[in-house]
């Protein structure tokens, strides 16, 4: 992805939010975290917005919010699918709980995949993997099932459900990654938590500044965990581009479903395309390696997200006996194509064109 040509559109907005920070002298929260937590929860219709340091922090502050209001437990059984970022499992670990992995019968997570573990957790992780929502029958088999639903939409900003809702919006709490990369990218690390819940919000907020209710007393074990003021004001800037970008990712999406005609490339299926913000366009090959070097060969450049699940990882010992054949199929054979706002119409048609000659 081309950050640096993605940047420069901000460039004269990002001097002057830089110049307007180093001249106020106030380089730890301030009005410039609080405008943009104040825009981010208007722009996902969300009652709180709680920033933090990274993605990973904001998903752990949820679940150790949780613990701390006394609405899970130390040790609690988290449902999450094994198809996902190893962030997700950690923000589990670093809470203090138990990650309890489903495979996925497609890419995300389906009210097929909780049946078999929903009476024995308790709560659930969604996560909108590649931009996609998971779907809506998760979140009422959830509801129905009296288990509190979670999600990491660290790569879903935007993204539009089937009643009008964003991202950030559908789950008790979610949370954001701000990392470069994403839709919506810092020009470093960041991260925020979107939720209804006041109570949840303000106990993230508390965890997240040592715990403390005044400056010198802390009546929690807290962390330090917030997201920089310069950071805020670049997010600003980049909001109000995110719909115009998450419309042309869309774009591309669309042209690469109609246009490509290769059995040895394989997409998701045409469902794929709703509820997608697009953070990469994903396809599916037998051979990664030699797609990949082909590719490169013809002056394109891929990605795989992710080439190890978190369950075969060295970290995660006491779960590499598990076999998860989906979401390991999945991470074996994934390669994500180019698919960001500056692609140009002649870009775009090469990389079909590259891919259908595969």
């Amino acid at each position: 992805m081309p950050l640096r040509e993605l940047n420069a559109r901000f460039h004269h907005k990002d001097q002057q939010s830089f110049a307007s920070v180093y001249e106020s002298g106030r380089y730890i929260g301030g009005p410039y975290v609080e405008q943009f937590e104040r825009q981010f929860a208007v722009y996902c219709g969300v009652d709180k917005v709680v920033s933090t340091g990274n993605g990973l922090d904001a998903l752990t502050l949820i679940l150790l919010a949780e613990k701390e209001l006394g609405n899970l437990t130390e040790n609690a059984k988290i449902l999450l699918p094994a198809h996902t970022y190893i962030a997700t499992f950690l923000s589990i670990i670093h809470a203090g709980m138990q990650p309890v992995p489903v495979d996925v019968s497609d890419i995300l997570l389906t009210v097929d995949d909780l049946k078999s573990q929903i009476d024995k957790v308790d709560a659930i992780i969604t996560v909108d993997l590649y931009g996609k929502l998971v779907s809506d029958e998760v979140y009422a088999f959830a509801a129905a099932q009296q288990k509190p639903v979670y999600c990491d939409s660290a790569q879903s900003h935007g993204a539009i459900n089937s009643d009008g809702k964003r991202s950030g919006s559908l789950a008790r709490a979610s949370a954001f990654s701000f990392y470069p990369t994403k839709n919506l990218g810092a020009l470093g690390d960041g991260g925020a938590i979107t939720t209804d819940d006041h109570v949840l919000a303000a106990m993230a907020r508390k965890l997240a500044n040592y715990g403390r209710d005044n400056r010198f007393q802390n009546s929690a074990k807290g962390i330090n965990s917030r997201l920089d003021p310069l950071q805020a004001a670049f997010l600003s800037n980049r909001l109000t581009l995110l719909d115009q970008d998450n419309l042309q990712r869309s774009k591309v999406a669309q042209y690469y479903f109609d246009h490509f005609t290769n059995d040895h490339v394989v997409t998701a299926n045409v469902n794929f395309l709703k509820h997608n913000s697009w953070h990469v366009f994903p396809v599916f090959v037998t051979d990664r390696d030699h797609f990949q070097d082909y590719m490169m060969e013809n002056g394109i450049e891929t990605n795989v997200h992710y080439p190890l699940p978190p369950h075969q990882q060295e970290a995660f010992k006491e779960l590499n006996d598990l076999s998860f054949p989906q979401t390991e199929n999945l991470h074996l054979t994934e390669v994500s194509l180019p698919c960001h706002p500056l692609l140009s119409p002649s870009e775009i048609k090469k990389v079909v064109q590259v891919v259908n000659n595969y």
